[in-house]
């Protein structure tokens, strides 16, 4: 939950808020064996909107959340039975299998950006709290953050803008407690956009597809540090 009202209401309010997850579950057909609920009322705020400490409704809003967590095996007491795909994985090594099946178990997002703005939107500062949370999860995963452009603007404008728009995605995980050195960045001003509107004549929407953060997932290698990089585009 947020910090406003009282713990024991607050813890009251998470845990009905897991229960309401795993009874929209069920109706889905999702047995309630298959989940384990947890609450933990406002005692784990993404943010310092604690007790009495004046926060925008947005900043709030992040705190007052259900997180999932897909666990394989979790009961080592039962056996499974091991998908013919996945007999060759080490399942010791869970990002390996993260790698495998990442587009069934989770869509990476896309940040989306306002015109000449590199400004996080609240929608996306949810969808990097989702990233957060797997990254945690997952300690052995790289995250990388590549920044763009509409094709607007001069070369070097968008350069640095396009520098801001991952730099804030960079940022806003580190401080949700990421290491830095998982996060690796780079930036391509209007080099890369979805629709080349230097060719044809763009809608306000193809534009809004051009002004983006692209985020995608990878294992580290051994000996890697973070870094930054600038992309040439002469």
């Amino acid at each position: 939950t947020d910090s406003r009202a009282s713990d024991e209401y607050n813890i009251r309010l998470s845990n009905n808020r897991a229960k309401a997850v795993t009874e929209y579950l069920g109706a889905k057909g999702i047995n309630s064996d298959r989940i384990r609920l947890e609450w933990f009322g406002e005692s784990q705020l993404v943010n310092d909107c604690g007790n009495g400490k004046p926060c925008s409704e947005d900043s709030h809003q992040l705190n007052r959340r259900s997180e999932l967590v897909l666990e394989a095996f979790p009961d080592p007491t039962k056996s499974y039975d091991i998908p013919q795909e996945l007999k060759d994985m080490d399942f010791c090594q869970p990002e390996d299998l993260f790698e495998k099946i990442q587009e069934e178990i989770a869509e990476i997002p896309t940040i989306y950006f306002d015109f000449d703005k590199s400004m996080l939107r609240s929608v996306s500062k949810q969808e990097l709290e989702q990233v957060g949370a797997m990254l945690r999860r997952l300690p052995n995963l790289m995250l990388y953050i590549e920044g763009h452009t509409d094709q607007r603007g001069s070369d070097e404008y968008n350069q640095k803008l396009s520098e801001r728009r991952a730099d804030v995605v960079r940022e806003y995980l580190i401080n949700r407690g990421i290491e830095e050195n998982r996060l690796e960045y780079q930036w391509f001003g209007e080099t890369r956009p979805i629709h080349d509107c230097n060719t044809v004549t763009c809608t306000p929407a193809m534009h809004q597809l051009n002004r983006r953060t692209e985020l995608r997932v990878g294992k580290s290698s051994f000996g890697y540090t973070g870094r930054q990089k600038k992309v040439d585009t002469m």
